[in-house]
């Protein structure tokens, strides 16, 4: 049995839910961090060192922390699934696209912060937002003819980077971001996945965004 420790509204918890529903995985999650507090229990900290969410632990006795370390670890250890590319210089470009995730995760967490203020900035706002757009126009350009990020299968490459893009298209009207028609062609497939659905769409950003809250 494998526990995930983490908030279902955690975008890094999510991730590995997520994950772990498309490679067939049954796991117990367990609230932890934000509200739930734990971050700095001593046991905990012997899971994930620096108290971040999500961390998981093995009826075996084994433990990981770090999102993208846990999804790599599903993939490999699930290679039915599919979601770790057989040919090693696929492999090697997926997960150069799971380290690059941290980018649009940073630049849509910056409009986040932007909008959510309780006075905004009209000009903070409108910055942050054409800082994400110049980051998601990298996976928009690779996703220009591709169903996924690597080609016509889901791997982990899109693991790492969907939740973050299912935040940019929570972002409030107002803000106007610009379509990006390849990015938006990709998010409606990922929606139609039944482990997206439960784990992101019904977990993250939940409630209608709105500027000034």
């Amino acid at each position: 049995m494998i526990t995930v420790w983490g908030r279902s509204d955690s975008s890094a918890t999510a991730r590995v839910m997520w994950a772990a529903g498309e490679a067939g995985v049954s796991v117990e999650r367990r609230d932890w961090g934000g509200d739930f507090g734990g971050n700095d229990d001593p046991a905990f900290r012997a899971v994930s060192p620096p108290g971040r969410i999500p961390a998981i632990t093995t009826s075996t006795g084994f433990s990981l922390w770090e999102s993208a370390a846990i999804i790599r670890w599903l993939a490999s250890r699930h290679p039915q699934a599919g979601l770790w590319p057989e040919d090693p210089q696929a492999r090697w470009q997926a997960e150069a696209w799971m380290d690059w995730s941290a980018a649009p995760a940073r630049a849509v967490g910056a409009v986040r912060t932007a909008y959510r203020r309780s006075s905004p900035d009209p000009a903070e706002m409108g910055r942050s937002v054409a800082a994400a757009v110049d980051v998601l126009q990298v996976l928009e350009i690779r996703l220009a003819g591709r169903a996924f990020v690597m080609g016509r299968q889901l791997s982990v490459a899109d693991l790492a980077l969907g939740v973050a893009v299912h935040r940019w298209f929570r972002v409030p009207p107002e803000l106007e971001p610009p379509r990006l028609p390849a990015l938006a062609d990709w998010y409606a497939r990922l929606c139609e996945r039944p482990a997206f659905r439960e784990h992101v769409l019904e977990k993250v950003s939940v409630r209608p965004q709105r500027v000034g809250g």
